[in-house]
């Protein structure tokens, strides 16, 4: 009935009605799309959550809704296919930290039994965890911060460490007690004060590491690392709290046992102490094995990858057509149909799970190939991703690669090039592509906006159409209506408000040929043809102008294939310094590579922050701007450890293996806290320096070994596992190898060198007065001059 009303209606003098010259119906909107999942066309609904819902949560909640729509009558012979559920990969990335830290847990246990060989004292120790890590998700409830990916990345970290003062406070009260057998509470109370100020200052430097991130300024690195710092933070205090009060409650209500002593570590203590009088006597070649073990570094940091952002491997391939115009549906689908069918033939050899298309007139065409999962996976993705180009078939509308799924969300490969032209510039990105191309290492070398894009270019003669009685307005108006259509006042009839729409028919619009048939009626009433007044010209043409910082710009993209992007970085400027370029031209790599920089730069800065705020801390405790210097000497032997071990596993130095450093910087300094508070105690009892260094490297050798050894256990999953963040984000193993290399490296060195490196720094704390007294001796008279100074073994 309303349409009837638009037929009917008058629309000249002479009767004539709107019927008579166009085709009025109801229509959908057209299509412009189309989604096709297994070779069929498909409808997909993409959902997202609120900000501040929990993802996991509302993950569950939409399956179980869809199961239930999709089981109602009307849902009969559809299938529903959840293309790609975040909320899963979050909880699959958490079961797998799960799993890594009760194996990392079973075999800190291991270690705490091996060296103690007391069960009720092992058991006693161990209760460190799970109590600390019940009291910090507890405090994490109360502050608002979930169990996240990033919090059970730091509670699984700081399952190692939990232990650690609770190792160094039994072994002190167990020292005490065999001294004073009978004395128990004592001896106790003796054992927790002799450790108190050690157990403090390295619960102090593992947490003040992560005070840059925290309080420091707010972008993508510091939001990763405060919530691992929460988690490790809290629960390291709760360590610590707990190796003051419960332990030694416990310690206490032990009965005395003769403690079985290990045949493997009484030898290793003698070669220990062995070796640590040859340094104590042979200073200058110790000097020189220091220093050779610093220069060491150049080595391995020049032999390892760097890669800050490296392609995560996925079961998930994303194949764009890259099509080189805008082409109707139709003509796109037959070649996405091509595609399809060759993935199809080979699906079986290719892993494929499903194929999901999706494309538009717009220009976007794209395929996500979904592999089996990783437990069914015979083949890896990049192999698969090499071997599927290798036959693809060609297409004429577009040349089809793969985008690279980097970690970090990452920009990649690309190069950008500047100037005033845009003509131009696709001219010099031409011969760029041909120039990057020829590198091996990159593959897919291309541009987003291709030569092929065209557009119809409609001149007026503007004095002709004067002639006839038209205006530019008149004109444009009139060819917009015909190529766009133009949207009418909303009509308002008995069921709401119809939408109108004044435009050709589709088969016109899509011929530009038609405008050559269209007529114009003048003021006189004269029909004159659209050719009569205008210059249709196709030609090459940009759909889209890009400006950095307001100079036009295009961009060069391409994928790295088995390289890293730091050599990636050499490569390209190599090439790109070959090509010659205009006046006011010039060439930058891309936001990918200053991304890689920015990050670098950030993480180096954190790391060196936490190094000052570590020796601050240090300085505070013990009193001494020179003390606190050997630990830090012994966090650079760790940074050399972490070069050699990624060197020899063949780990790509990543932003994660830089967020395993900084985690190192706070844990490595704990052994050389224990061992300089030790041998500070043994010099106020009267005790000369060198017995003092060797005694307390006697007796500090078994806490040492079993706090590492529970770390570098406790973490021992994490680094030969596959355990991305999220499911399809950055792997956890470059953080674990360099906590583990690190502290390895650096726990046997510092354990050699740090006793001379402690004489050194113990000698110059007395040359200002030694100078002193040598100055006082020959200038002033015999009654002014200064007490001499002990002797330098004192």
């Amino acid at each position: 009935t309303e349409i009837g009303q638009f037929r009917d209606m008058v629309i000249a003098d002479n009767g004539l009605r709107l019927s008579d010259v166009a085709d009025i119906s109801y229509t959908s909107a057209r299509r412009d799309y189309a989604r096709h999942l297994d070779r069929k066309y498909a409808i997909g609904v993409s959902i997202f959550k609120e900000n501040g819902a929990n993802l996991v949560e509302v993950g569950r909640r939409v399956l179980e809704e869809v199961n239930k729509i999709g089981e109602t009558p009307e849902m009969r012979g559809i299938k529903l296919f959840f293309l790609e559920d975040q909320g899963s990969g979050v909880v699959d990335s958490l079961r797998e930290l799960r799993n890594a830290g009760l194996l990392g847990a079973m075999l800190a246990l291991f270690v705490l039994f091996f060296f103690l060989r007391n069960l009720p004292m092992t058991f006693m120790v161990a209760l460190a965890v799970p109590v600390s890590i019940t009291i910090t998700l507890g405090v994490m409830y109360f502050i608002g911060i979930s169990l996240n990916i990033l919090s059970m990345m730091g509670l699984m970290l700081a399952v190692g460490m939990l232990v650690d003062n609770a190792v160094v406070v039994s072994e002190s009260i167990a020292t005490e007690r065999e001294k004073t057998p009978g004395e128990t509470l004592p001896a106790t109370i003796r054992g927790v004060r002799a450790v108190a100020l050690a157990v403090a200052a390295g619960t102090l430097t593992s947490a003040a590491v992560f005070l840059p991130n925290i309080f420091g300024e707010q972008n993508q690195i510091s939001i990763f690392m405060s919530h691992v710092a929460v988690a490790i933070v809290v629960s390291l205090a709760v360590s610590l709290m707990m190796a003051q009060t419960v332990i030694p409650l416990l310690a206490s209500r032990l009965k005395p046992r003769k403690q079985k002593q290990s045949p493997m570590l009484d030898a290793m203590r003698r070669r220990y102490v062995r070796i640590l009088k040859w340094t104590l006597i042979h200073r200058w070649k110790t000097g020189i094995m220091i220093l050779l073990t610093f220069l060491s570094i150049i080595l391995p940091a020049s032999m390892v990858e760097t890669d800050m952002f490296p392609a995560s491997q996925t079961r998930s391939l994303f194949l764009q057509y890259n099509l080189d115009a805008h082409y109707p549906l139709d003509k796109i689908k037959t070649s996405v149909d091509r595609i399809e069918e060759y993935l199809y033939d080979n699906q079986e050899k290719f892993e494929i799970r499903a194929v999901y298309s999706y494309y538009d007139e717009n220009g976007v065409a794209q395929s996500s190939i979904l592999l089996t999962e990783d437990a069914d996976a015979v083949r890896a993705s990049t192999d698969i991703a090499d071997e599927i180009l290798e036959g693809l078939p060609k297409i004429a509308i577009g040349t089809p690669t793969f985008d690279q799924n980097r970690s970090g969300a990452s920009e990649g490969v690309s190069v950008t090039i500047q100037g005033d032209s845009t003509d131009s510039l696709r001219v010099i990105a031409a011969d760029a592509i041909r120039l990057l191309s020829s590198i091996e290492g990159l593959s897919s070398v291309r541009t987003p906006t291709s030569p092929g894009e065209r557009e119809m270019q409609v001149r007026v003669d503007r004095e002709r159409a004067r002639q006839l009685g038209f205006s530019t307005q008149q004109i444009a108006e009139t060819v917009g209506i015909a190529i766009r259509g133009i949207d009418l006042r909303e009509y308002k009839g008995e069921f709401g408000e119809v939408p109108v729409k004044l435009q050709f028919r589709d088969a016109d619009k899509r011929d530009p040929s038609s405008l050559s048939d269209l007529k114009l009626r003048n003021e006189r009433g004269e029909l004159i043809p659209l050719t009569a007044m205008v210059d249709v010209v196709e030609r090459p043409g940009a759909i889209e102008i890009r400006r950095l910082n307001r100079e036009t710009s295009i961009t060069v993209q391409a994928n790295l294939d088995d390289i890293t992007m730091q050599r990636a970085r050499e490569l390209i400027t190599e090439k790109m310094e070959l090509l010659t370029l205009p006046n006011g031209y010039s060439w930058r790599l891309g936001r990918g590579f200053s991304q890689e920089d920015t990050t670098g730069q950030k993480m180096l800065l954190n790391i060196i922050l936490a190094m000052c705020i570590i020796y601050i801390v240090l300085a505070a405790l013990f009193e001494s701007l020179l003390y606190p210097a050997t630990m830090i000497v012994s966090i650079l032997f760790s940074i050399v450890g972490v070069f050699w071990f990624f060197l020899a596993t063949g780990t790509i130095f990543s932003f994660m293996a830089m967020i395993g450093i900084l985690i190192l910087i706070g844990v490595v300094v704990n052994n050389g806290i224990v061992l300089i508070d030790h041998i500070n105690h043994l010099r106020a009892d009267g005790m000369a320096r060198n017995d003092a260094v060797i005694q307390a490297g006697r007796d500090r050798l078994r806490p040492i070994l079993m706090t590492v050894g529970t770390t570098v256990l406790g973490l021992l999953p994490l680094c030969f596992g596959s355990a991305q963040v999220g499911g399809d984000g950055p792997p956890y193993f470059p953080m674990a190898r360099a906590i583990v290399g690190g502290l390895l490296f650096s726990t046997v060195v510092s354990l050699v060198f740090l006793p001379t490196i402690y004489n050194w720094l113990d000698y110059l704390r007395h040359v200002p007065r030694r100078l002193f007294n040598w100055l006082a001796r020959r200038l002033l008279p015999r009654r002014w001059r200064p007490d001499p100074l002990p002797p330098k073994t004192a």
